[in-house]
């Protein structure tokens, strides 16, 4: 358990993706590379503003002081794929991009490990002081998403045309450059402070990619790739939350890499004699986010018409609901095993107008539930 942080009292936080309407995507994706070089242009100066202002939002619908909030993924060019790859390209060898679609030569991938940075955290590093005076908090505790190796080979499949594959030299390649970005997005100041490093593998166990492995203890492709995990992981220290961000049920024997904190969509269950016999914990995902909440009788047209004009109250997740999910997760599971409650995963593709205010409404309903919830039983 990691030793600083009570194990009764539940915190906010999301997983990162936020719908970034409003900026210059051309402008910010140029600045987030420039800051990654440590390159002070206009550029990086206009991705920083952004970046931290869309943060300061929602860390402030989360809950300051009691919320651990991500930093901000955009869903275009600055994705949980792009933000990683696009670096190699650039900097290291092994892989072009060309329209989009990034091409592997066959070699071995690689980037020199300085040049393995996540710019969103450069930003926070940069603005900390700033926010933390904004928030009126002594400092930022705060999630960071690292995609793990499997998704970024699926991805380089996926973009030469190929169908599902486990190619253990590919994965290793990537693994030792998700290794660097993991230890460089442990950033620790005076206002910004680590609490959750996540291997994002949303892929595993998902239609099409769980037919690559079988749940047995002689399934090679899951042994190693559990045992590429464990090398990853093994750069975040135990004063800190070793997250796995999945979207389906984990298969059973994921129990022996070395996270601690499984962080899946309202659907996925597991038991709690699983997380107790290895000593795992569980982030409660209490915040749907397939889009608004319509009734089963609702004129779409109407309701969408009504959103887009900025009546959308009516049409935020209500409260209830997340209370319920809430409960029945606690009832599963205790709430010693259960650190955390926010979204099932991004938020991103919220950008059709007023998306983001509903978005930050959504999440301050959120923040509500798990105030009034530890109030309620005195956590």
């Amino acid at each position: 358990m990691v030793d600083t942080i009570s194990p009764n009292v539940i915190r906010t936080t999301d997983v990162g993706s936020f719908p970034l309407v409003t900026i210059d995507l051309p402008r910010y994706t140029q600045g987030a590379a420039d800051l990654e070089d440590d390159q002070q242009s206009e550029a990086s100066r206009y991705f920083t503003l952004q970046h931290n202002a869309a943060f300061t939002r929602k860390m402030r619908a989360l809950g300051p002081p009691n919320s651990t909030p991500c930093y901000v993924q955009s869903s275009f060019k600055r994705d949980m794929l792009s933000q990683f790859l696009d670096p190699i390209v650039h900097h290291g060898s092994g892989l072009q991009k060309q329209a989009d679609r990034y091409l592997w030569d066959g070699t071995r991938i690689q980037v020199p490990s300085e040049k393995a940075q996540v710019a969103e955290l450069l930003a926070l590093k940069h603005g900390a002081k700033t926010i933390c005076q904004e928030c009126e908090i002594d400092y930022i505790q705060y999630r960071a998403c690292i995609t793990g190796p499997f998704e970024m080979a699926s991805r380089i499949w996926r973009d030469m045309g190929v169908g599902p594959r486990y190619d253990e030299p590919l994965i290793e390649s990537f693994a030792t450059i998700v290794y660097a970005f993991m230890k460089n997005a442990q950033i620790e100041t005076k206002h910004l402070k680590p609490l959750i490093i996540t291997l994002d593998e949303p892929s595993i166990g998902v239609a099409g990619i769980g037919d690559l492995f079988m749940d047995t203890a002689t399934d090679a492709r899951l042994n190693h790739l559990i045992a590429t995990w464990n090398t990853i992981l093994s750069t975040i220290p135990s004063t800190y939350y070793r997250g796995l961000h999945l979207h389906s049920s984990p298969y059973h024997q994921l129990a022996h890499a070395n996270w601690n904190l499984l962080e899946a969509h309202h659907s996925v269950i597991v038991s709690k004699s699983w997380l107790v016999e290895h000593d795992k914990y569980i982030r409660a995902a209490v915040m749907r986010t397939d889009g608004p909440t319509f009734s089963s009788d609702a004129n779409l047209r109407k309701a969408w018409d009504e959103i887009q004009s900025g009546n959308f109250l009516a049409y935020l997740q209500p409260q209830e609901e997340m209370l319920h999910y809430l409960e029945a997760v606690v009832t599963r599971y205790g709430s010693d095993r259960l650190p955390f409650a926010g979204p099932e995963c991004g938020l991103g593709p919220w950008t059709w107008k007023y998306g983001e205010e509903m978005v930050l409404a959504n999440l301050k309903n959120l923040q509500q539930v798990v105030t009034r919830f530890n109030q309620a039983h005195e956590l």
